[in-house]
């Protein structure tokens, strides 16, 4: 759960995938699907991810409050029921919080019910798994499995470096800084644009690309890049067919959030080879390692993009790529089918479940 899945490179579908080669039978379900399920037990384990989008908040007045309560009242009730019933769950904890909270405080609750329920839950770095116990106790039974990489999953692109770049109108021989994914207030978007306006010369650029989930942030990152024309602006959604060409295109990734918690663009711009300008605090950290990043403290994203800039890129670029290569699907699935079968109690030798994970 959610029972949504987006495209084919996604993180549900790939994770899905990559369960169903390791010996599962994977489903996904809806709260209704789930009681059928559970009901008739014909499920092991349930595996959550994104509460937000499985009971999702209603901000409508005192109405959308009641909804809300409701909603999270019923996925509580439901997974009670599957845990009393024997059935496994598991919660990857993807984010402590929703990025662009509704209600905070019943979402707040929410997910410190679910992981006092959950028999374990999923982090994708030892940082994450720490923040997850400074806020819900030891009590809770922690894993940690990475975030799969995205390694040969995207077409390579019809045109050259050049030619794209042409297209977005970017010198040929200008260093290219990339700031790929949804354009979402967390990830300091216009923080970035004045940093970048910091950086000196005319043979750089900052590419910014991705569909605006907060139409004000939006308004924002055009305001700050009004008086820089290094800044280059595609705000739209980004089809899986130009995904590869807009890192080829590019010679550096960065993320300027506070931390990283879990951040699939992270593992994007390693797959890609694109070394990574990111916070030297939480799971950037821990990946941007072996000259595959340059990390940045509070104040100091200016100067971390000039040093990533100076750097050797031929071996920034080969650190990226050995780094991802170390996570991938297949990885991520051998050790999610550990954790189930301890979840479930059958040791690690049986090759796969009885049943489905949901």
């Amino acid at each position: 759960m959610p029972a949504q899945r987006a495209g084919a490179t996604s993180y549900m579908t790939l994770l899905a995938t990559a369960l169903t080669r390791a010996g599962a039978e994977v489903t996904t379900a809806d709260a209704a699907a789930l009681w059928r399920l559970g009901r008739e037990r014909s499920v092991d384990l349930v595996h959550l991810h994104w509460l937000e989008f499985i009971a999702p908040s209603d901000p409508a007045g005192a109405g959308g409050l009641i909804r809300t309560v409701l909603r999270q009242l019923r996925l509580i009730g439901l997974l009670l029921w599957l845990r009393l019933r024997g059935i496994g769950l598991v919660w990857t904890v993807h984010n402590l919080r929703p990025h662009e909270p509704v209600r905070p405080r019943a979402e707040s609750l929410l997910s410190g019910a679910v992981s006092r329920i959950s028999t374990s839950l999923v982090a994708h770095s030892g940082y994450a798994r720490e923040r997850i116990l400074e806020r819900w106790g030891s009590r809770v039974n922690v894993a940690v499995i990475p975030h799969g990489n995205y390694v040969g999953l995207f077409a390579p692109p019809h045109s050259t470096r050049a030619e794209i770049r042409r297209l977005l109108g970017i010198p040929e021989d200008a260093f290219v800084f990339l700031a790929f994914g949804q354009v979402r207030p967390y990830k300091r978007l216009t923080d970035l644009a004045g940093a970048f306006a910091d950086v000196g010369g005319d043979d750089v650029r900052l590419l910014i690309v991705g569909k605006p989930v907060v139409a004000e942030e939006a308004d924002r990152l055009r305001h700050a890049a009004a008086d820089d024309p290094r800044i280059v602006l595609k705000l739209s959604e980004v089809p899986d067919d130009e995904v590869a060409g807009l890192h080829l295109c590019s010679d550096a990734a960065v993320l300027a959030y506070r931390d990283v918690f879990s951040s699939g663009a992270l593992l994007l711009a390693l797959s890609f080879g694109l070394p990574v300008v990111a916070p030297d605090v939480g799971t950037a950290a821990e990946l941007a390692r072996d000259g595959a990043g340059v990390l940045f403290g509070a104040e100091g994203l200016t100067d971390a993009l000039d040093r990533m800039r100076a750097g050797d890129h031929a071996a920034q670029a080969q650190a990226a790529t050995a780094v991802a290569r170390q996570y991938g699907w297949d990885r991520v699935a051998a050790e999610t089918m550990a954790l189930y079968r301890r979840v479930l109690g059958l040791g690690l030798e049986p090759p796969g479940l009885s049943g489905r994970a949901a």
